[in-house]
C-alpha cells in the first residue's frame, strides 16, 4: 500500500512538473504514454487535487498496518500537530506552481514541501496507529485494566512517614503518595536485590524520622552506607530536637571510628535471667542452626554457662568486670577453675547443678562436650577490636531517654557477617529491652537485611511498642530468606505481628 502510495506522489511530481523535467533531461516516452492513456479514459490529472488524494489514501491504509511498541514521547498533541503541518504542505502548496521564478525553481520548491508535506503526514499516521494499537487494541499487557486510582493526597502528622509515588492511570503518569500515618504499627519492606527497598523507603524512613524528632537504632549491614545518611542529615536537623541528640558509631572494623559501649552493662541487669537472654543471643548468633533446635541439652548447656559466667561478672566487685570479652577469657580458663569459683555462690549452684554433677560423677567426656559447645563457637569472637569496642562505656543504650536522646548506628560487615553477628545481636537484645518502657520520647529502630542478624524480642517489641512510641521497620528481600536464617517456629512470629505498609 505505501508503494502505491509513492507512485502516486511521485506521478503527480512528474506530470505537474513536466516542463521542469524536460529541461533537467528526464522524460521517458514510454511514461508519457502510460499517463496520457490515464488523463484520456480517467482524467486522472484533470486536478492537481485528485494524484494527492489517492497518494493520502493509500498511505492510510499502509498505516493501518503498522506494528511498534508503545512510546511514552508519542502524545495527540504531537500527532495533530504533525498532520497539521503535513496538511499543510501537501495539499495546500498548489500556488508554488504558478510563480514568477521559472520553472526549475518552481518544480524544486514544489517538489520539496510535498514531500515535506509526505513525510509529516505519514509520521503522524505511524503515530496514531500505534498509539490506538497499543492503547485500545493490542493491550497485551492488561496495563490499562490493571491501572487503578492511587492515594495522591499528602496526609501529614507528627509521627507520619510519607514516601513519595508514581503510578500509571488513565493513559498518563500520575505523583502520589504513600502516608505511612502510624508508623508505631511496624513497617516491613520486601524486595529482591537491587529493587530499591534502601533507596525508596529505608532512606526516606531515616530522613524524615530526623526530621520529626525520633530518637534512633539503626542496623547498617553495609557499613557505612546508611549511617552517613543519618549523621549528614542529623546535622542539619538538629532543631527539630528539643535537647540535642548524640550520635554514636559501633563499628568493630576500624576502633578508631568506633565509640565504646558495654552491652552488658551490669547497671541494665537485675535478675539472672537478663544474663541467660543475652547468653542466649550470643550464642545462637554463633551457630543458627541451634535456632531450630532450642531446648536441646547440647544447646542449653553453653547457654546456662555462659549465663552463669555473666551473672558472677555482674555480681563479684559489683560489676567491674562485667564484660562480654571479660565472658569469653573466664570462660577459656581450665574448668577445674572456672566451677569451684561459680559454685561458692549459693544463686549459681543450683544454676549449674547439670555440670557439677558431671563432673561428680566422673562422666568427664559429657562434660567436655558441654563446655566445647560454648568455647569453640566464642573463641571466633576473640579479636582486640572487638574487645577495645565491647569494654567501653561512652554512652549508654537507652537511646529514647528523654534527657539522653540518642541516634545509633550499629556497622555489620558482610565479609565477617558470622563474627559480628554475635555481638550485634546482644546490642540489639539489650536496646529492645530498654526503649520499650513509658514515657520516653519517640524513637524508631531501623533493621536492614534482617535475616543477616538474630534479633531475640523483636517480635515482643512489634507487638507491645506501639503505646510506647516505637516504630520498627524491617527490611529484607523475601519469607524464604528468613525461613532459611531464623528457623520456621521463629519465622512465623514475624509475618503474623509485623503490619504491612
Amino acid at each position: 500500500m505505501r508503494g502505491i502510495s509513492v507512485i502516486f506522489l511521485l506521478v503527480n511530481c512528474y506530470w505537474f512538473c513536466y516542463e521542469a523535467f524536460q529541461q533537467w533531461n528526464f522524460t521517458l516516452g514510454i511514461i508519457n504514454k502510460i499517463l496520457m492513456n490515464f488523463q484520456r479514459t480517467t482524467g486522472l490529472f484533470s486536478s492537481i487535487l485528485w494524484t494527492k488524494l489517492f497518494c493520502v489514501v493509500f498511505l492510510a491504509l499502509s498505516c493501518l498496518g503498522t506494528k511498534g511498541v508503545k512510546e511514552e514521547k508519542i502524545t495527540w498533541p504531537k500527532i495533530w500537530t504533525v498532520l497539521f503541518f503535513g496538511f499543510v504542505f501537501f495539499f495546500l502548496n498548489w500556488w508554488l506552481l504558478v510563480l514568477p521564478i521559472g520553472k526549475i525553481g518552481v518544480a524544486s520548491l514544489y517538489i520539496f514541501t510535498l514531500s515535506v508535506g509526505y513525510i509529516c503526514l505519514l509520521m503522524g499516521g505511524v503515530w496514531m496507529s500505534r498509539l490506538l494499537k497499543n492503547n485500545l487494541m493490542d493491550d497485551v499487557f492488561n496495563t490499562e485494566n490493571e491501572s487503578f486510582m492511587q492515594e495522591t493526597r499528602l496526609m501529614e502528622n507528627e509521627y507520619s512517614v510519607n514516601l513519595p509515588t508514581r503510578f500509571y492511570y488513565k493513559k498518563k503518569w500520575n505523583k502520589g503518595w504513600i502516608n505511612v500515618v502510624n508508623p508505631f504499627r511496624a513497617s516491613m519492606v520486601l524486595g529482591t536485590p537491587g529493587s530499591g527497598k534502601s533507596y525508596a523507603i529505608v532512606n526516606n524512613y531515616i530522613k524524615q524520622q530526623i526530621e520529626k524528632g525520633f530518637a534512633m537504632y539503626i542496623y547498617d549491614y553495609k557499613f557505612p552506607d546508611l549511617s552517613e545518611i543519618a549523621y549528614n542529615h542529623l546535622l542539619n536537623h538538629l532543631d527539630a530536637y528539643k535537647i540535642k541528640p548524640q550520635f554514636y558509631v559501633i563499628n568493630f572494623d576500624d576502633p578508631r571510628k568506633s565509640h565504646r559501649c558495654n552491652p552488658i552493662n551490669p547497671a541494665f541487669m537485675t535478675d539472672i535471667s537478663d544474663a541467660y537472654e543475652s547468653a542466649y543471643t550470643i550464642m545462637l548468633n554463633l551457630n543458627r542452626s541451634w535456632i531450630q533446635k532450642q531446648g536441646d541439652f547440647f544447646v542449653e548447656s553453653p547457654i546456662i554457662l555462659l549465663a552463669a559466667i555473666i551473672w558472677f561478672l555482674k555480681i563479684y566487685e559489683n560489676g567491674k568486670f562485667c564484660t562480654f570479652p571479660h565472658a569469653i577469657e573466664f570462660l577459656n580458663r581450665p574448668y577445674a577453675q572456672i566451677f569451684p569459683i561459680l559454685t561458692s555462690y549459693d544463686e549459681l549452684a543450683n544454676y549449674l547443678s547439670p555440670f557439677m554433677d558431671a563432673w561428680e560423677g566422673g562422666a568427664q567426656d559429657q562434660l567436655q562436650g558441654q563446655i566445647a559447645s560454648a568455647k569453640i563457637p566464642l573463641s571466633r569472637m576473640i579479636s582486640p577490636a572487638l574487645y577495645w569496642v565491647m569494654t567501653g562505656d561512652d554512652f549508654s543504650l537507652d537511646i529514647n531517654n528523654p534527657n539522653e536522646p540518642k541516634v545509633l548506628v550499629v556497622g555489620n560487615n558482610p565479609d565477617r557477617q558470622n563474627i559480628y553477628s554475635a555481638a550485634l545481636g546482644l546490642y540489639n537484645s539489650r536496646i529492645v529491652k530498654l526503649i520499650n518502657k513509658k514515657k520516653q520520647l519517640k524513637s524508631s529502630v531501623i533493621i536492614d537485611e534482617l535475616p543477616t542478624i538474630y534479633f531475640r524480642g523483636l517480635d515482643n517489641l512489634i507487638a507491645t511498642a506501639r503505646s510506647n512510641k516505637v516504630a520498627v521497620c524491617l527490611g529484607f528481600q523475601d519469607f524464604s530468606q528468613l525461613t532459611r536464617d531464623y528457623g520456621d517456629k521463629e519465622s512465623s512470629k514475624h509475618p503474623i505481628l509485623a503490619a504491612f505498609v
